[in-house]
């Protein structure tokens, strides 16, 4: 049994290594194992340690970094943290701009982006994991190194599904659910196309704003217009996963921002087709009229690089692209039952066995540790084509 020291984020989905690891590992982590039951990384107290620690790297002028001293079979890091230590390690990423914090404006320097690829090549790093193919392609923001790729394996995040097993039964009005920011998830545009169709289609709508709230004036309207539910969360999980999604039909998430968009994945677990946005990983989770139904976003806060840009005023932006690609998407699968349906399907079918499936993660990180613990950079090509 091969001793991993697990540093993990908050993030809700790194559970699922936690409580389901390859056959033959055994996880070391500090703190408590299990699942975590708020979406904490949305929590006050932990976004501003995280920019303490990040401001700290940028003064310093270094990607991030943690000593590990202790002893280890292998170490995996989450979320762009390079080692310091004795231990190889393998290091997950969901943007390049994981090992800066989200402080897109250091991959601009050139001296940080040569210690970022400095740090790809060093002999302790054995294998980089971006969350999703996009993801891997911002690595040629900081290096073009073929020793970095051949050392690159895209690895899903997953969900069990199973676990969240609950009942859910569709009643005659349909029950759409959104859960974000009022701008950057696409809140706003959301609104807007339930607002359209309020008079001619019969459906219900909750929403869960998270940190950027609607105008009180827009929230009020919607409330009266659409009879909608309002929820100031964030909400606990269990509340999420007992009673939000299995008293919903269609997941509507038209993010502008996300780097992955885990939500998707806890939806698809319930049998909830999705609607989202073509931006960044979005089009690999949710597949176009099989999955769900993608609409084309006004604006992104990545270029087309995939540099972030905090800057971007998306509120700014006019939006009726989406908003009429929102429009028509959502009429579809209010209308139709056997629609939703069959994309709940093809969902549930990829987070139960297709490529967000625990069995297809573990088949590729057992690869990837046990070429990283015996010495070998190289990574088994055959699993980067596992489906």
């Amino acid at each position: 049994m091969a001793q991993v020291y697990l540093f993990r984020g908050n993030h809700p989905l790194y559970e699922t290594l936690v409580s389901n690891p390859p056959d033959g590992i055994e996880y070391v982590q500090k703190g408590t194992s299990g699942s975590r039951q708020e979406y904490t990384l949305y929590n006050a107290s932990n976004a501003m340690v995280r920019q303490t620690v990040n401001q700290a790297f940028a003064l310093i002028g270094v990607p991030r970094w943690f000593p590990i001293l202790k002893r280890y079979d292998l170490v995996h890091s989450c979320r762009g943290f390079f080692i310091l230590g004795p231990n190889p390690y393998v290091v997950d990423v969901e943007h390049c701009a994981s090992f800066a914090g989200f402080q897109y404006e250091r991959l601009t320097s050139n001296r940080f982006r040569r210690l970022v690829e400095k740090g790809l090549l060093s002999d302790k790093c054995r294998a980089v994991l971006p969350h999703c193919e996009a993801a891997k392609k911002t690595l040629s923001l900081v290096t073009e190194s073929s020793s970095v790729h051949e050392k690159t394996t895209v690895l899903y995040p997953t969900i069990v599904p199973e676990r969240y097993a609950v009942d859910r039964k569709e009643e005659d009005s349909p029950r759409l659910l959104f859960m974000g920011e009022y701008y950057w998830k696409g809140g706003r545009e959301f609104l807007e196309a339930c607002s359209r169709l309020k008079d001619r289609l019969d459906f219900k709508v909750k929403y869960i704003s998270l940190r950027v709230h609607p105008p009180e004036e827009i929230l009020s309207r919607a409330r009266e217009q659409l009879q909608m539910e309002y929820v100031e969360g964030p909400i606990p999980r269990a509340e999420l996963f007992s009673r939000t999604y299995p008293s919903s039909d269609v997941f509507v998430m038209p993010t502008y921002i996300d780097t992955f968009g885990y939500a998707f994945l806890e939806a698809m677990s319930f049998g909830l087709p999705c609607i989202g946005t073509r931006h960044f990983a979005v089009p690999e989770i949710v597949e176009d009229n099989v999955t769900g139904l993608l609409v084309e976003p006004v604006a992104s806060y990545f270029d087309a690089k995939g540099i972030g840009h905090p800057g971007v005023r998306v509120e700014n932006i006019r939006n009726q692209t989406t908003v009429d690609g929102l429009t028509d998407a959502l009429e579809k699968l209010i209308s139709s039952r056997s629609l939703r349906s069959s994309m709940g399907r093809a969902g549930y079918n990829l987070v139960a066995e297709g490529k967000f499936c625990v069995k297809r993660r573990n088949d590729i990180l057992k690869s990837v540790y046990e070429s990283a613990i015996h010495g070998r950079l190289e990574i088994a090509r055959s699993h980067k084509q596992v489906h």
